[in-house]
């Protein structure tokens, strides 16, 4: 009997006016909370999104047989608000930039000594943790144009060129109109714009490669599958943990797409053409990885195998779930709706597939899970677009208006993020670290802290010591922990001496200075506001 009268309830108009009353006051919450009226956890916003997307799935979209009906028929407006869009994503990522030449990010430094360094060198981190394809065709770049340009600039076009790549996928695999609403989504994004702020150089550039590619893999013109290998080989070659997802996607469309849901037939031809291209990419993509880069492969093998059996363990340097859903609560309620629709009409494409692979990654935590947030994010940007439409289609006037004010609060918090966005280090710390430069060739330098490891490796020196990363390391976390604390002469003497010689050691002004006690064993080279350098001579 309950059954019956919430099935009639959902069946007649007041199931609609009672979502649309739920989505309203939703919207309004979300702009007090983007207005700093409250904060985003003081009630469960997460689940009234929830509640929103489940119930939305018995009311929205019914009617709808596909995603040709286009809502924004005029083509100069629709190009006009394409442009918006992408001057949104630069402007946003240019703000931390006025007035300010250092690049964000915790792996600036990393990135510039791959760069300029990686191919000459071929450090043992390089050579594990940076891809072959990246590093050629950014020492390629580093000829053309100078460094920071490419830290700071192209960083941001990548940027730009990932936002119009995920217009042009949502474009072909949905329609125009969600295709504009998945880019001002991207342009206006925290979660996106924090793995700007971080300068996830490889992923942004392999996740415009993988858009690119599905947009291909859908797009009906000549020579569209060889584009389609092509992209698939450089996302490979760029970015494994890309490649990753990009994989298990393709493999499980490739054996999906050929069974046809209504006719209940399988086309075996297009399975052939599907195995066939996805062995070539992997043959192609491997290749490069035969020689100096072969353990950039093997590395990869025990933490993806042991995340399986040990979920937990291999998070990745993000955000983690409980942050990024009250991120993302604008659009959350769209992307679930946009979920649920896809699932009624078994519209099981490549970007559901993706989406859902990422999904289990994250739930149930296994490789990278923290990281994979960041494609998550992609994946749900582009269903809420279609979760969006459904709405828009069911009333216009009012669904237009709910989205533009929840644009209207997502702008708000991003400007106010974008305006909070700092470079790790100040120009006094960076001048000192650059002082490094001087030293002999031949030295190590130890740095203390991992917050300066990577700018110290980047500006300063080419053999850096510093805790947990790199290639020099001879102590753990515990015989760190212990140094840091220790203000004995003798025990911080005991593990400075068990480094190379001859060493320097830099002492940034964010972290404690207990190389002083050592006295009779260093000599100050350099000092400016509490920065310092040290040259080890016992």
């Amino acid at each position: 009997m309950a059954k019956n009268m919430i099935k009639n309830i959902i069946n007649k108009d007041l199931g609609s006016s009672i979502f649309f009353e739920l989505l309203t006051v939703y919207t309004l919450f979300i702009l007090l909370i983007s207005s700093g009226f409250f904060s985003k956890y003081t009630i469960h916003m997460e689940i009234f999104a929830l509640i929103i997307g489940i119930f939305g799935i018995f009311i929205i979209g019914k009617n709808i047989d596909d995603y040709k009906s286009e809502l924004l028929e005029n083509k100069y407006i629709h190009i006009q608000l394409l442009l918006i869009a992408l001057s949104l994503i630069f402007l946003l990522r240019a703000v931390p930039y006025i007035n300010n030449d250092i690049p964000l990010g915790y792996d600036t430094g990393l990135y510039k000594y791959a760069i300029e360094n990686g191919l000459k060198n071929l450090n043992p981190w390089i050579i594990s943790s940076v891809e072959p394809g990246f590093l050629y065709i950014m020492a390629f770049i580093n000829n053309i144009l100078p460094i920071n340009f490419i830290l700071i600039w192209l960083f941001i076009l990548f940027n730009v060129l990932l936002g119009f790549s995920i217009y042009l996928v949502t474009k072909e695999y949905y329609n125009k109109t969600a295709g504009l609403i998945a880019i001002f989504i991207y342009a206006l994004s925290i979660v996106q714009f924090k793995v700007f702020e971080l300068m996830y150089y490889k992923n942004i550039i392999a996740l415009s490669l993988m858009m690119f590619a599905f947009y291909f893999l859908k797009k009906e013109i000549k020579y569209s599958n060889y584009y389609f290998i092509v992209l698939g080989v450089l996302i490979g070659v760029i970015h494994r943990p890309t490649f990753y997802i990009f994989g298990l996607s393709y493999f499980i469309y490739s054996f999906s797409s050929p069974y046809n849901i209504d006719k209940k037939k399988y086309d075996i031809k297009l399975l052939k053409n599907n195995i066939i291209s996805g062995v070539i990419i992997l043959v192609l993509a491997l290749i490069p990885y035969l020689g100096d880069f072969r353990p950039a492969i093997l590395n990869m093998i025990d933490p993806v195998v042991s995340s399986i059996t040990s979920p937990g363990e291999s998070p990745g340097t993000f955000i983690n779930f409980f942050t990024y859903q009250f991120t993302t609560l604008a659009y959350i309620p769209f992307a679930l709706l946009g979920l649920f629709y896809s699932i009624r009409k078994k519209d099981f494409n490549i970007i559901f597939i993706m989406s859902i692979i990422l999904g289990v990654i994250v739930y149930f935590q296994l490789f990278f899970f923290n990281r994979f947030i960041i494609f998550l994010d992609i994946g749900l940007i582009i269903l809420a677009s279609i979760g969006a439409i459904t709405i828009i289609n069911e009333k216009k006037k009012l669904g237009v208006a709910l989205l533009i004010l929840l644009l209207i609060a997502m702008s708000y918090s991003a400007l106010n993020y974008s305006i909070k966005a700092k470079p790790l280090v100040d120009k006094d710390e960076l001048d000192i670290i650059e002082k490094l430069n001087s030293i002999p060739t031949n030295s190590y330098v130890l740095s203390t802290s991992s917050y300066y490891g990577p700018w110290v490796q980047g500006y300063g020196a080419s053999n850096v010591i510093t805790p947990g990363f790199l290639d020099i390391d001879f102590h753990n976390r515990n015989e760190w922990n212990s140094f840091w604390k220790s203000k004995d002469k003798e025990e911080i003497k005991a593990f400075v001496s068990s480094y190379p010689k001859p060493l320097y050691i830099f002492i940034g002004k964010r972290q404690n200075d207990n190389i002083a006690v050592l006295d009779e064993c260093v000599l100050l080279l350099y000092e400016n506001e509490n920065n310092k350098i040290y040259k080890y001579t016992c």
